[in-house]
């Protein structure tokens, strides 16, 4: 178990139903509440499993000694600095956003010092929303990304990736940048590949999509609002990203007049994959 008492989550969509219940399975606090503007959401977490108890004051948060933001991203820093306000000083505040630069150099700058915020990201989920939707599965095994600076408290790093690790998680610590950049690699371009790939598909094609198209077609029909405010907030590594891939498209273009070249890139596609398993 930690060593915090209570752990409060603000918003209880997918991600902060799927910590709460990961959190209360594995026992990694004695206790979780929720926050969240729709009592219904809160409700439906409390339902699940996920929550101790909820509602849609903020003053819930006043017991909690550690508390992850987990709204969209354009409100984190909003729902931070509410959060902070009930908080004793001295508890510890992290988020769950997939951009991770510019919401940890507002928070940085906005939050009263007495409470020790650390940026995180875990690298789950799905393309379904709500709490209806939740899993404790969903975060087992993957990363969660933990993204201090120079400033942050040490002890509230070690805490956040001790929360990470309780709930089968594996905490991978990186600047904020970095994580922006490498986030754009492989999970903000991928999503709009798979935008790109059913945007271009004929209709006739569209009955035919095999598991592979499918894989894509899902991934595409993840919630838009949520999407339109990770492209744009991180829209500047991700154009980075997108021309590294258009690339490869290029080369894989030439390459379709080469067989022993394109075998090559296959291949090496192929062994990168095997060797990250």
């Amino acid at each position: 178990m930690l060593g915090t008492r209570t752990v409060g989550i603000v918003g209880t969509g997918l991600i902060g139903t799927s910590i709460g219940l990961a959190i209360r399975q594995r026992r990694v606090a004695a206790r979780v509440v929720g926050v969240d503007v729709d009592e219904t959401a809160v409700e439906a977490a409390r339902t699940r499993g996920a929550l101790d108890k909820g509602g849609t004051s903020f003053d819930a948060l006043r017991e909690a000694d550690l508390v992850v933001i987990a709204v969209p991203p354009d409100a984190v820093v909003g729902a931070a600095l509410k959060a902070a306000e009930a908080l004793r000083p001295g508890s510890i505040l992290t988020d769950v956003a997939s951009t991770k630069a510019g919401i940890v150099s507002d928070l940085e700058q906005r939050l009263p010092r007495l409470v020790r915020y650390v940026g995180g990201h875990p690298m789950a989920g799905s393309e379904r929303s709500g709490p209806q939707a939740a899993d404790a599965g969903l975060l087992v095994g993957r990363p969660f990304i933990v993204t201090p600076t120079a400033v942050s408290d040490a002890e509230a790093v070690e805490m956040v990736s001790a929360l990470a690790k309780g709930m089968g998680m594996n905490p991978v610590v990186l600047s904020a940048q970095q994580h922006d950049e490498l986030v754009a690699q492989v999970s903000h371009v991928p999503y709009l590949l798979a935008i790109a790939a059913v945007n271009a598909a004929a209709e006739e094609a569209l009955q035919l999509r095999g598991p592979g198209f499918g894989g894509l077609a899902r991934l595409a029909a993840s919630p838009v609002e949520l999407w339109t405010q990770i492209c744009a907030g991180n829209a500047a590594a991700i154009r980075r990203a997108i021309g590294s891939l258009r690339t490869e498209l290029d080369r894989l273009d030439r390459a379709l007049d080469a067989g022993a070249d394109l075998k090559g890139m296959l291949e090496r596609a192929h062994r990168r994959v095997e060797e990250g398993e």
